[in-house]
């Protein structure tokens, strides 16, 4: 059998193979005589039908089948002869058979460059302090104290700035694609920043039991993606006012909110948050800054594939963050092609960082090993709410496995980086 492995342009290679015929036919006639032994076909009992009538019949199938299965079994036995890792799956380029001549194909994939890391060790990083401040203890009681406020019925007045309304909402596009509404149950704070102001003009001063129709027209780069350039004919059927009673930052709510004797305790829990908080910021802006330190000093030739995937990654977040603000992204006007070269130098940026923490882990021998695995298992199964074993079956196949290692090395190897780094406060 004749194989050849041709470098191209960057990371990319070029496998040639060339099956010889007397295995190709082999593994025809063991193909043919499987089938024989397992074809139904009419006026013929199961396991009867003569080879010539299995040969004439299934001629395509046993063909595809077998020449199929050749080039990936080939493929991979090859691959893992020399010991190469490819970085995703090869692409196959051209297949070539004919009856009574050899088998040949050409195949595509990209392999990780060869990287020398050095400079590494001991690096010298400034990152801007987060100080925690009285101020951010008293915001952060704020919050706890807002999000425990409960809503009570008013009568007698009409609605207010930061008031609540209750009741129907209808709308009709008037300029613009959107869906229409009828009597959707409404429940939204008056005067929000989060409304447009016509909006909110249009509301203030109603009084329970009240109907109004207004129109809204939405600016193009209003914050809310399915209503820019909008115009919208709103009805609001206002049925009942609430107003938000928040309760006052003292013992009693430090007891409401959970085992805490005091409203002391409950600031000095406060505080040890926000200072964790806080360390955890410091430690990604530092783990951040050194990735841009070695990104910046090793200029390594990325794989298209590994940036291909970054990009996908990043356009299916943005997708996921329109879906969770209520816009259908198939229907916004968001050029996804723009956005993916705008995205592109940080992804092979980000690919080009990925790279350096696996030679470094390869230089300073750090691995995954089965009990790191087994922590990231049982931590995602905490996060999920999953079981273990329902986490390890989504994982499934076993290249997806060889992926959390990788993700575990780089991770490692970035801890690694971190405790052996120097890190000063910035100074502005």
């Amino acid at each position: 059998m004749k194989v050849v492995i041709n470098e191209m342009e960057r990371c990319k290679r070029r496998l040639e193979v060339e099956i010889p015929e007397e295995r190709v036919a082999t593994e025809m006639n063991r193909a043919f005589e499987d089938y024989a032994r397992h074809a139904r076909l009419p006026g013929f009992r199961k396991g009867r039908v003569p080879m010539e009538v299995v040969r004439r019949r299934f001629a395509k199938e046993v063909r595809d089948d077998v020449v199929g299965r050749l080039v990936r079994e080939e493929t991979l036995r090859i691959l893992e002869e020399k010991r190469i890792d490819p970085v995703g799956p090869p692409v196959l380029e051209s297949v070539e058979f004919e009856a009574g001549k050899p088998l040949q194909f050409k195949a595509l994939f990209e392999v990780r460059p060869h990287l020398e890391v050095e400079g590494y060790r001991k690096l010298a990083i400034a990152v801007p302090p987060h100080a925690v401040t009285d101020a951010m203890v008293e915001s952060y009681l704020e919050g706890l104290a807002e999000r425990a406020a409960r809503l009570e019925a008013v009568s007698g007045r009409p609605v207010q700035k930061g008031d609540y309304i209750v009741g129907t909402l209808a709308c009709r596009f008037l300029k613009g694609k959107g869906k229409d509404l009828k009597d959707e149950s409404l429940m939204l704070e008056a005067g929000s920043e989060e409304n447009h102001p016509d909006f909110n003009a249009a509301i203030l001063g109603l009084s329970a039991g009240d109907t109004k129709t207004f129109e809204v027209e939405y600016p193009a780069d209003y914050n809310a993606v399915s209503l820019r350039g909008r115009h919208v004919e709103y009805t609001v059927a206002l049925k009942e006012i609430k107003k938000k009673i928040r309760p006052p930052i003292d013992d009693d709510l430090a007891k409401e909110l959970g085992t805490f004797a005091s409203l002391t305790e409950l600031r000095a829990k406060v505080r040890e948050e926000i200072e964790r908080r806080a360390a955890s910021a410091e430690r990604s802006e530092a783990k951040n800054r050194i990735l841009a330190e070695l990104v910046g000093r090793h200029a390594v030739e990325v794989p298209e594939s590994m940036v291909e995937a970054q990009l996908d990654a990043r356009i299916e977040a943005m997708a996921r963050e329109l879906i969770a603000r209520g816009a259908d992204p198939t229907q916004s006007e968001i050029d996804w092609a723009q956005e993916r070269e705008r995205a592109r130098p940080g992804a092979i940026d980000a690919v080009r960082a990925m790279l350096i923490l696996e030679a470094i882990a390869a230089k300073e021998g750090i691995a995954a090993t089965d009990e790191d695995v087994n922590a990231w298992l049982r931590e995602e199964a905490r996060r999920s709410g999953a079981s273990v074993a329902s986490v390890k079956e989504k994982l499934g196949e076993n290249t997806r496995l060889m992926g959390l290692r990788r993700q575990i090395v780089r991770e490692k190897s970035l801890d690694f980086l971190l405790h052996d780094a120097t890190i000063t406060p910035e100074v502005k």
